[in-house]
């Protein structure tokens, strides 16, 4: 573990900052506390229950550090970077294209399920049948409105998180610049069908954390340029939807809060003519809460089936302990690792971006030991023969 929490502190060091957090991410900071999602944790970067602020790869110029950033702890003399190439096949060394790519390049080598890939004319080299098999995505759900008041571009910086074991869904935030669809809007005098109209819209979000609803990724064709099929068979598990019934209930009393009264619009009167105090509400961009939100379970578990999509946060397909073994080494074959979030059985805390980074650096140093280690016992034992 000390090896694994060095790489996590290594990798927070080198692409981490404390973001500000003001406009539509502070007022989602407090509406959290206010529907109970409690304590307050301040900014950090640990898995903990409450809200808390978490860390974010833009510094403070707005410039974002990704991980191509860590190649310039690389020896520029053993780095070869390929721009535009597309990976057809793999010979074996390891490889980390990730959740979707990692699989597909395995079956494209040959393998994966022998009766799969005779049929796609691909020769077997290793008949795995759980390649792409135990693909999992985090079913995400929630409200988009446009604000009353201007707000900040923002991405995911306040977490609530109600139970850090997992049994609860996340609550995220995010705001963004969207374009508006000519067809959505009519022509003023100054602005013409075809031009450009941009507004800004804000979403609270909940993400089922550790869903047991299984997927599977397989080859469409063996061409490899040709995306790979995936189903991720989202809710297929009722304790999946469950759970999201529960968090689209948190993001209902998240903006039932106080603190979410500024961003409500004026929509009408409450019936006493132009006098009468205007009723606001909020301007909700795609499907509503249902209005017994609070009562019905089989209304909003409708909801989380209309409205489910991604985060991106997909793993599984080439998971430890069918596919690959504790060392990330791909059962039957000798030297070839996936060291990505392919091989993950449960996503790791709100965003595997760290985790799969802590794991690229843990296992490149492991390598390294690992080979200075078989040279040390090649020399030890040449010098006994020579003696």
């Amino acid at each position: 573990m000390r090896l694994v929490n060095s790489s996590y502190e290594w990798v927070e060091q080198e692409l981490t900052f404390q973001p500000e957090v003001h406009g539509w991410q502070a007022a989602v900071r407090a509406a959290l506390l206010e529907a109970n999602v409690t304590p307050w944790n301040g900014f950090t970067v640990e898995h903990v229950t409450g809200t808390k602020i978490g860390a974010t790869t833009f510094d403070a110029s707005g410039r974002r550090h990704s991980a191509a950033d860590l190649l310039a702890f690389a020896r520029p003399g053993r780095l070869h970077v390929a721009v535009g190439a597309a990976v057809t096949r793999v010979i074996i060394n390891p490889i980390n294209p990730g959740t979707l790519g990692s699989p597909q390049l395995l079956l494209l080598s040959g393998v994966g399920p022998a009766n799969d890939l005779t049929s796609l004319g691909i020769p077997v080299s290793v008949d795995a049948p759980d390649v792409g098999k135990h693909v999992f995505d985090n079913p995400r759900n929630g409200i988009s409105i446009i604000p009353s008041v201007p707000i900040d571009h923002s991405l995911i910086q306040v977490v609530g998180i109600p139970s850090a074991n997992g049994t609860a869904s996340y609550l995220e935030a995010a705001s963004y610049i969207v374009p508006v669809s000519p067809m959505l809007r009519p022509a003023g005098p100054f602005i013409s069908p075809t031009s450009p109209l941009y507004v800004t819209m804000a979403t609270i979000m909940e993400k089922v954390p550790g869903p047991l609803s299984e997927g599977s990724l397989w080859l469409s064709s063996p061409n490899p340029v040709e995306t790979p099929s995936v189903r991720f068979n989202y809710f297929s598990r009722p304790e999946d939807l469950a759970q999201c019934v529960v968090g689209v209930r948190r993001v209902a009393q998240v903006l039932q809060s106080r603190t979410m009264d500024i961003f409500r619009s004026a929509v009408g009167t409450s019936g006493q003519g132009r006098r009468g105090r205007g009723r606001r509400d909020f301007r909700i961009v795609g499907a509503t809460l249902p209005l017994d939100w609070s009562t019905n379970n089989t209304s909003v578990a409708d909801f989380c089936r209309r409205t489910v999509a991604t985060l991106w946060h997909y793993h599984g397909g080439c998971v430890v302990g069918r596919v690959v073994d504790k060392d990330f080494r791909v059962m039957g074959t000798q030297s070839l690792r996936v060291v990505d979030g392919s091989t993950f059985s449960v996503t790791p805390g709100t965003n595997p971006q760290a985790t799969v980074m802590m794991m690229g650096r843990y296992m490149g140093l492991r390598m390294i030991a690992e080979r200075h280690s078989r040279r040390l016992v090649n020399t030890s034992s040449y010098s006994e023969l020579q003696e």
